[in-house]
């Protein structure tokens, strides 16, 4: 066999063609998949104008529907089976809600400010933090499973602070 042949091991799965994700690592324009819409390769084209620039998804669902689902790609805890806890009614948690919808806006911030570094910056700073704070083992899906689904949280227990104290806060208004 040559240097330049790639013998696969014996029993192991094929390798994916990596082509396409290493063609839009280097620069080149995505093509349509069929996990991401039209609209998000049409989005991701370079030629569209900044001014143009509007959100690509309606709501935060159809982010999450058509973005995010498809293109996460996590070891769910099922059963026994370890790997990330993960909520499917995630509109049942309030802090999801919020940490997605976060999420959501900033996607779309950073794909129209920065067409070169913005995803990058969304994974890191954005989608990483905040997903592993929401399906960690003491976040809001840390209980909950695609298999058991949905289970209840409490929310922080608050003994209402003295009108002295809220006094003397910048902002109070009494």
């Amino acid at each position: 066999m040559s240097e330049t042949e790639h013998r696969e091991p014996a029993g192991s799965a094929a390798i994916p063609d990596l082509s396409t994700l290493l063609d839009q690592l280097a620069g080149a324009r995505p093509a349509v998949t069929d996990a991401l819409p039209a609209e998000v390769d049409d989005a991701l084209d370079g030629s569209k104008e900044p001014s143009a620039a509007r959100p690509l998804f309606s709501d935060l669902e159809a982010f999450l529907r058509r973005y995010l689902a498809p293109v996460v790609e996590r070891r769910l805890t099922v059963g026994a089976a370890s790997g990330v806890n993960w909520c499917p009614e995630w509109w049942q948690h309030p802090e999801a809600i919020s940490r997605l919808y976060a999420l959501w806006r900033a996607w779309e911030t950073l794909r129209a400010a920065d067409p070169d570094t913005g995803m990058s910056i969304w994974w890191r700073d954005h989608f990483d933090p905040h997903f592993a704070v929401l399906t960690g083992e003491y976040g809001p899906f840390g209980k909950c499973s695609p298999d058991r689904g949905h289970v209840a949280t409490t929310p922080l227990p608050l003994t209402p602070a003295p009108p002295d104290v809220l006094a003397q806060l910048p902002d109070a208004e009494l």
